[in-house]
């Protein structure tokens, strides 16, 4: 009977189609929220992290409502333009947690010493279209499934005069790495203080989308200067490493999607990571000035709980946070104001089929209904669109 009972096991767990997404680390939040959506009640979750919304890794067990589908959905966010290129080029990730990782029905947080065989995911989320990457082919199979809202952001402590930025500002910021506070203020005695670039790396469609929005352009990935912040131990600050800010470092070299980046010209690897170091304090006592980033909304709206600022762009602001709640001018991105965003893609290979594409595409539907609210705006919301992240705003 104990036999039998293995087989009959064995069998069920054989029966489960497995799904792997990758991609956006700015639309995590509206995913894996959709991805609790459209699993019937009773599926277990485990996550990698300090928080589920926030975790680089996650694992769903269930059955979805549609079709009663029995899946295992594995997340690993490594950011837009890796996320593309990882399935559009098949390239495996290592980090999928394993079917063991502890998963409960209200999640199980976990530190998990071992993944899975490196795997080919079949799904990413792209902020943006597939051609403003570095892989535009094999084009992939691509579903809007929202608008992502991205945010200018001031480290915690910075003085509240330090609170719009324009398309030339952003073009000198991240051209130099630093200009003087008084360029954003307008007044001389600011002269003395500086403003400092950080951001993400290039496996980032934030940062690909905050290039392209200010003018920096696409292409211009390997022409700019971010810092990152470090503590007493000259480490970089991160959600694993603490601050106070006491000094600061060029983000180091790296070869990212097979591409050489020299010093200075990398960032973080993911929003989260950087959304801690925007609520590091000290940095006016350690390196006389003060750090502005761009985030997707859910990693801007950490930053600013933690004590950074939001921002505004060119004269228009998205978020105010009143120490427990936040307010957004969704009407400023809907009518064309605010224009610090790009459309969601969920995207997979033209051949993929069979219940994983099913299961995808249902995803992609409860993502569009209701869950990409979490990251921005709702496609039926907007009253104007664009074909391209930083393109020209029109009425639709």
């Amino acid at each position: 009977m104990s036999g039998l009972l293995a087989f009959s096991l064995a069998g069920v767990a054989s029966a489960q189609t497995v799904i792997h997404i990758t991609g956006s680390t700015a639309f995590r939040n509206a995913t894996v929220t959709a991805i609790t959506h459209i699993l019937n009640g009773g599926f277990t979750y485990g996550y990698s992290g300090t928080s589920f919304t926030g975790a680089n890794q996650a694992i769903f067990t269930g059955t979805t409502i549609n079709g009663s589908i029995p899946v295992i959905i594995k997340t690993s966010w490594s950011g837009a333009v890796g996320g593309v290129e990882t399935v559009s080029q098949q390239i495996p990730i290592t980090t999928w947690l394993t079917n063991t990782t502890p998963q409960t029905a209200a999640g199980a947080q976990n530190a998990p010493s071992a993944y899975d065989p490196p795997a080919v995911p079949e799904v990413c989320m792209d902020d943006g279209v597939q051609a403003t990457t570095s892989f535009p082919t094999p084009v992939l199979k691509a579903t809007s499934v929202g608008v992502v809202v991205f945010q200018f952001v001031r480290n915690a402590g910075s003085p509240s005069t330090l609170n719009n930025i324009t398309p030339n500002l952003a073009q000198v910021l991240w051209d130099n790495g630093t200009m003087p506070l008084s360029l954003f203020t307008g007044n001389h005695a600011n002269a003395g203080t500086n403003v400092f670039a950080t951001g993400r790396d290039a496996d980032s469609g934030t940062r690909k989308t905050a290039f392209a929005e200010t003018g920096i352009g696409i292409g211009g990935f390997t022409s700019i200067v971010q810092y990152q912040p470090t503590n007493a131990a000259g480490n970089i600050i991160s959600r694993s490493v603490a601050g106070p800010i006491a000094g600061q470092k060029f983000s180091p070299a790296a070869t990212i999607n097979g591409i050489p980046y020299d010093v200075g010209q990398g960032g973080y690897s993911s929003g989260g990571d950087l959304a801690v170091a925007m609520e590091a304090t000290g940095s006016f006592a350690a390196i006389h000035g003060f750090y502005v980033t761009y985030l997707g909304l859910s990693d801007a709206n950490t930053a600013i709980t933690g004590g950074a600022s939001p921002m505004a762009w060119n004269g228009t602001g998205y978020s105010t946070y009143n120490g427990s709640a936040f307010t957004y001018n969704d009407t400023a991105v809907q009518e064309g104001q605010y224009t610090f965003w790009a459309y969601e893609q969920l995207c997979y290979r033209s051949d993929y089929s069979g219940n994983g594409k099913t299961v995808a595409d249902q995803l992609a539907n409860q993502i569009t209904a209701t869950d990409a609210i979490l990251a921005g705006e709702l496609l039926s919301s907007m009253h104007v669109a664009r074909s391209i992240e930083g393109g020209l705003i029109y009425n639709q």
